[in-house]
């Protein structure tokens, strides 16, 4: 069910990484693996694993890089890990089908997209304890917070939808349609603008955040899944076009496409925006990409059907 459920739906997030001009490390979550693979990124391979419960899917990183939080919708779950030690912390069940998930910038609250519930449960990232639960539209995914905190953004795929939350105050302050179907959502550095990518219409919706508004409607691949921003360039996994689709976040159109591996999903920049890593489903493998040229800069397998459906990267 759990294929059925993701590969039907599936897109990312993106928040910053920690604050250097590289990532050291790749988490890539693991479906059919029930484990986290850890990626060394400057030598390309894989150096350890973590063994999870469930099929594991979506991931978010805390900003300074210690603790990963990674989601299993159909065992319920919510499991914390300290990256820096590779180790779980602690297993929390949060309810129906927990899939995207974010922390808050001061790391203290771990928010949790569940799918079937249609809410966002907030969760305290210490002792585990539901602080609030947030109502949503229908079939919440994508989770991504604006880069000062204030707001949540979140992708309502059955509602054509995403919603803007108050993560202080646990309060749903507005809803802004999209194209068809939107699953990962993204958010430029400033915090003026989110992208979704519409899985059905074939497109990334861009929303002005302060007046609340759909500006553009960016044509991609097919099945656009996860968005990636950096500066001037925007990154989606096309998963059924097995490539990136490549925009310019100024002109909003289209500029090129990087060939991938077989059903791309997870993606997310390097810190510096010099580097693409996408995670290739089908493939097992992670794609490090030059992301300027797309050119292949190496190939790295990465355990049994690997999604990476968040952040992935410290």
């Amino acid at each position: 069910m759990i294929r059925t459920l993701l590969s039907a739906l599936t897109a990312a997030s993106l928040l910053l990484a920690p604050l250097t001009g590289r990532a050291a490390e790749a988490f890539v979550t693991d479906q059919q693996g029930h484990m986290v693979t850890i990626i060394d990124l400057e030598s390309a391979k894989p150096v350890a694993s973590i063994p999870m419960t469930g099929d594991v899917a979506g991931i978010a990183m805390s900003r300074d890089g210690s603790r990963a939080y990674v989601t299993a919708p159909e065992d319920h779950s919510l499991t914390i890990l300290n990256a820096v030690q590779r180790s779980v912390i602690k297993r929390i069940t949060v309810g129906g089908a927990p899939l995207g998930v974010a922390v808050s910038p001061d790391g203290g609250t771990v928010f949790v997209a569940d799918w079937f519930a249609n809410h966002v449960t907030a969760v305290d990232s210490v002792s585990g304890a539901v602080k609030a639960v947030i109502e949503t539209g229908k079939s919440p995914s994508g989770l991504v917070f604006t880069p000062d905190g204030k707001n949540l953004i979140c992708a309502d795929r059955e509602d054509n939808q995403v919603s803007i939350l108050d993560p202080v105050h646990f309060k749903h302050l507005a809803s802004i349609k999209t194209g068809q179907h939107p699953f990962g959502v993204t958010v430029s550095a400033d915090g003026k603008r989110a992208y979704a990518a519409d899985v059905e219409s074939n497109d990334v919706a861009v929303i002005d955040l302060p007046s609340r508004t759909l500006l553009a409607r960016i044509p991609t691949g097919h099945r656009p899944y996860v968005v990636a921003v950096h500066g001037l360039r925007g990154y989606v996994t096309n998963e059924m076009s097995d490539s990136v689709t490549v925009f310019d976040t100024v002109s909003l159109k289209p500029i090129t496409t990087f060939r991938v591996g077989s059903y791309p999903e997870g993606i997310q920049t390097s810190p510096d925006g010099k580097t693409l890593y996408v995670v290739n489903w089908m493939d097992d493998t992670l794609s490090v990409l030059d992301a300027e040229s797309g050119h292949q800069k190496a190939l790295v397998k990465a355990g049994n059907s690997p999604r990476s459906f968040g952040t992935f990267l410290r």
